[in-house]
């Protein structure tokens, strides 16, 4: 197998510290990239400073964002690359060292290029197995049976992640993937691209993925591990805001990538801000309020 070059596109906005975490990891990579792409919509010079300390470990290129979106600057950063394969990462992702080899190595061994996107496993989070009453929900919404619904995009616009069992194949097939950490065949991201979601970009990742898996085969891959420090940016600052834009997203990918529509769509949509709204409630975070406020208006 040769193995295919690939780049790395990061936005990032006013994380410097995370930026510099994600990339120690990189440059501690068994498998280099061919370039890295900083797409930095902060407006402050602290990242493009830490962008300048890598300049010497990695063939790295630092971007001004012309739109302050992660799935925006996703596209802008992607636009500039001309290996076969982009791997998308965020800035406050970790990577083990054999993570990227992981994650690429089965377009390598593709020769009929049906792989479209490959995904890495966030180390401290799955699918738990739904049971119960969350199992029937998700049978009322998907409209089918399944034993976990791992790895499903349905009804409204739900997804699961993997439930990520032992005697589980290192690759799992989805119908979605996330981009905290994931590769995508450059000529197939660039026919789909990530959608014009501004601001905080919720679901941009199920938008595009669910797209890519029209024509070609997605993964997660069980063993390409990595850490996701989830840090805070100004985007989420506003609970009201956030949970509207996902309410809006949400619905977008409803509409746009899966087709529902009519009175059955209102009803699930309807049902599932309800099981939202419940969820939130019994989280108790800080915000709940505004959160509710947002998921309804």
């Amino acid at each position: 197998m040769t193995p295919l070059p690939f780049s790395i596109v990061i936005a990032t906005h006013e994380r410097p510290e995370e930026l510099r975490r994600a990339l120690d990891s990189v440059a501690a990579s068994t498998r280099q990239p061919a370039r890295v792409l900083i797409v930095d919509s902060s407006r402050t010079d602290a990242v493009s400073g830490v962008a300048g300390e890598y300049a010497e470990r990695l063939p790295l290129r630092h971007l001004v964002a012309t739109e302050p979106s992660a799935a925006m600057q996703r596209n802008q950063g992607a636009a500039d690359i001309a290996t076969p394969l982009v791997v998308f990462m965020d800035d406050d992702a970790v990577l083990r060292p054999d993570t990227l080899a992981k994650m690429c190595a089965p377009f390598d061994s593709d020769p009929e290029e049906k792989t479209g996107g490959v995904a890495g496993r966030i180390d401290d989070m799955q699918h738990p197995v739904p049971r119960g009453l969350l199992w029937g929900y998700y049978r009322l919404q998907a409209g089918y049976a399944h034993p976990d619904y791992g790895g499903k995009l349905f009804g409204p616009g739900i997804n699961c992640l993997p439930c990520y069992r032992e005697n589980d194949p290192e690759l799992i097939p989805s119908e979605w993937l996330n981009s905290t950490c994931v590769a995508y065949r450059t000529s197939v991201f660039r026919r789909e691209q990530f959608p014009a979601f501004r601001g905080y970009s919720f679901m941009e990742d199920v938008h595009l993925s669910s797209r890519v898996g029209r024509t070609h085969a997605l993964f997660f891959h069980r063993d390409a591990l990595y850490a996701h420090r989830s840090a805070g940016s100004e985007f989420k600052r506003d609970a009201r805001a956030l949970a509207h834009s996902r309410v809006a997203h949400q619905r977008a990918l409803a509409r746009d990538v899966l087709g529902r529509r009519g009175p059955w769509f209102e009803f699930q949509f309807f049902l599932h801000r309800v099981f939202s709204s419940i969820s939130i409630l019994r989280g108790r975070g800080p915000g709940c309020w505004q959160e509710i406020l947002g998921t309804w208006t």
